[in-house]
């Protein structure tokens, strides 16, 4: 959940407390994800498109499910994009991805595309809580959209979560090309089927810390490669 001092968003439950309100909200929106994978893909990745998926995770949850927010928020320590530019910057990043869809034949091109824009669309952070799951979802059906498979279980949910977030701290994606990479394969060579977002919703404990880690190693190690399962 979006840092804003400590209180929690407008909910239908009329929970302040954020810590109880994201308990609520996982468990909700994870009902909603296993509901969504076992629908039709997702074969559009738009402004429209994101804010329509938005909407049916937290439509459970939040009466603004699927509107762009107008506060300021933060998370990891650093601020987000300024919410009087979110829709300029959200149009912008849904023009790069429209632009640059990632490659059908190179995988390593492929997760690199889909690092970039997912880092970039972490800044802008355009919705108030629930960016996390919009976009996992959004990100994971791109690469499938593309060709390529996903096995979720072989990637670490908080340092992919860290990841984003040094991404949108630094511009460098590099952190999240390595966490990503080893999920995904040609469907060809996908080992002991397909591990779905949902077997690893909501496992990003620790992940703050292993974000100001690999902040720290992005310092003393410039230009050098961080290895999944560093922490």
């Amino acid at each position: 959940m979006a840092e804003k001092s400590g209180a929690a968003p407008d909910n239908y439950f009329g929970i302040d407390d954020a810590a109880k309100l994201e308990v609520v909200a996982g468990e909700l929106a994870a009902r909603r994800l296993f509901k969504l994978e076992s629908s039709e893909p997702l074969t559009e990745f738009t402004r429209e498109s994101l804010l329509r998926t938005h909407r049916y995770l937290m439509q459970d949850i939040y009466p603004w499910a699927g509107e762009i927010r107008t506060e300021e928020v933060g998370a990891m320590g650093i601020a987000m994009c300024r919410a009087q530019y979110v829709d300029a910057e959200l149009d912008r990043v849904m023009g790069r991805i429209a632009k640059m869809s990632p490659s059908s034949s190179d995988i390593e091109s492929a997760v690199r595309t889909v690092a970039d824009h997912w880092s970039e669309l972490t800044i802008v952070h355009p919705f108030r809580d629930g960016n996390s799951r919009t976009q996992r979802y959004f990100f994971d059906q791109m690469l499938r959209d593309a060709g390529w498979a996903v096995d979720w279980t072989r990637i670490d949910a908080a340092e992919a979560h860290a990841a984003r977030y040094v991404g949108a701290a630094t511009a460098d994606p590099s952190f999240l090309t390595q966490v990503l990479r080893p999920g995904v394969f040609a469907p060809t060579d996908l080992p002991d089927g397909n591990g779905s977002l949902y077997q690893t919703q909501g496992q990003t404990a620790g992940a703050a810390e292993v974000f100001h880690r690999m902040m720290e190693f992005r310092r003393a190690n410039p230009g050098a490669t961080w290895s999944p399962g560093s922490r």
